[in-house]
């Protein structure tokens, strides 16, 4: 009985390391996508994999393993924005801090953003357009473009997956295609070349 076990173990973790090794390019460019931070991305893509193989047992093997674990995925970011939201407190980096005690100030450096050259590739699935327009969306407007646009994930599932009615998910996505279809307008008017009076 306990050889039995231990040979259905293995056979779970080379099955589980094949279905990783197919699906983890997808699940980082989804979690970086969601996320809009390499170190973030790499965190969340190693968290759900390491909660998909503790579960993997529970895996249903006749539906595909890339929508299981987008969905551990987007669950793990929901937390993560959750937590932040719980966490941080915002700061004006115009102002600077006053010390009561020394009246000293403290000025803020806000550290250099430029994407790394691996973003940038990340970066360059999307036109650069569809890509401005996409990141002037909120976190969760993004997840929603992602997961039901790009991942195809059906209206239902990510209804369940973010704990809301499918008629909101619909509004919301609505409201985010709206958006970005207005920000692509501004940016395509903005390089129009202006006609001379002849």
């Amino acid at each position: 009985m306990a050889s039995r076990n231990v040979a259905a173990i293995v056979a779970d973790s080379g099955a589980f390391s094949e279905l990783m090794e197919k699906t983890y390019k997808k699940v980082f460019s989804l979690a970086y996508r969601l996320a809009g931070d390499r170190n973030d991305a790499e965190d969340l893509t190693q968290e759900a994999y390491y909660r998909a193989y503790r579960s993997f047992g529970d895996y249903e093997g006749d539906k595909p393993f890339e929508n299981w674990i987008f969905r551990i995925v987007t669950r793990l970011f929901l937390d993560l924005l959750r937590a932040r939201k719980r966490r941080i407190q915002p700061v004006s980096l115009d102002s600077p801090l006053i010390r009561e005690s020394t009246e000293e100030s403290l000025f803020f450096e806000v550290a250099d953003s430029a994407p790394d050259p691996e973003a940038q590739f990340v970066d360059q699935t999307f036109s650069e357009d569809l890509q401005l327009a996409y990141n002037a969306l909120s976190s969760e407007q993004r997840m929603l473009v992602m997961l039901a646009d790009v991942q195809q994930m059906p209206y239902k599932e990510i209804a369940l997956l973010m704990d809301k009615p499918v008629g909101t998910i619909r509004s919301r996505l609505h409201r985010a295609h709206k958006q970005m279809r207005a920000k692509l307008l501004r940016l395509r008017e903005g390089r129009a070349p202006t006609e001379s009076p002849s």
